[in-house]
């Protein structure tokens, strides 16, 4: 599957598949994948990010939270995504490099920075050298874009985004989960 550049990538347009979750219209379903993957442009376009790796920054978008097994603290969910991606084929007919750097960013950003760091050095040591650095750009996007869906959550702390364009885009966080709430919150 060809994907267009980030500066002419419509998220909006992207198919997730509701099948791919536990919970669809939970807080961790398609609306806020949605907005990821939206906030996760964003920060591409602002940081004109090679276009080389983006197709795997919109990948872990979409898959970063569909190993989730309940909406409450699960800092595995990563791993567990990853094996969901794998178990529903979604990880078939995609370019090795491009999957390789999409499936490090969807299981390590559940977990603390230093331990997906960590992590980069040993392959890096193994002989991935090159990559790491990329697999650890993806990364911090997907951490970032991720973060500032955290508004739905109340408790977006801009500290702890990466990126001085996505800490600026905190309002428009806000706007955003206006125009895409999740279902469960707006049901009666």
């Amino acid at each position: 599957m060809s994907l267009a550049p980030p500066s002419s990538f419509d998220p909006l347009a992207y198919p997730l598949d509701p099948a791919w979750f536990e919970r669809p219209d939970g807080i961790h379903g398609l609306a806020h994948t949605r907005r990821v993957l939206i906030h996760a442009t964003r920060i591409a376009r602002a940081r004109d990010l090679d276009p080389d790796w983006f197709h795997s920054l919109v990948l872990a978008c979409a898959w970063h939270d569909i190993g989730r097994t309940h909406d409450g603290r699960e800092p595995e969910h990563g791993r567990q995504s990853v094996a969901r991606a794998r178990q529903l084929g979604l990880d078939e007919q995609v370019e090795p490099l491009i999957l390789r750097r999409a499936l490090f960013a969807v299981e390590w950003h559940s977990l603390p920075d230093a331990r997906a760091v960590a992590r980069a050095v040993t392959l890096a040591r193994e002989g991935s050298k090159p990559e790491v650095g990329t697999m650890l750009r993806v990364l911090w996007v997907l951490k970032d874009a991720d973060g500032l869906d955290r508004v739905r959550l109340k408790d977006l702390d801009p500290d702890q985004l990466r990126y001085p364009c996505a800490k600026a885009m905190v309002a428009q966080a806000w706007r955003l989960l206006a125009e895409i709430p999740d279902p469960e919150r707006i049901l009666p």
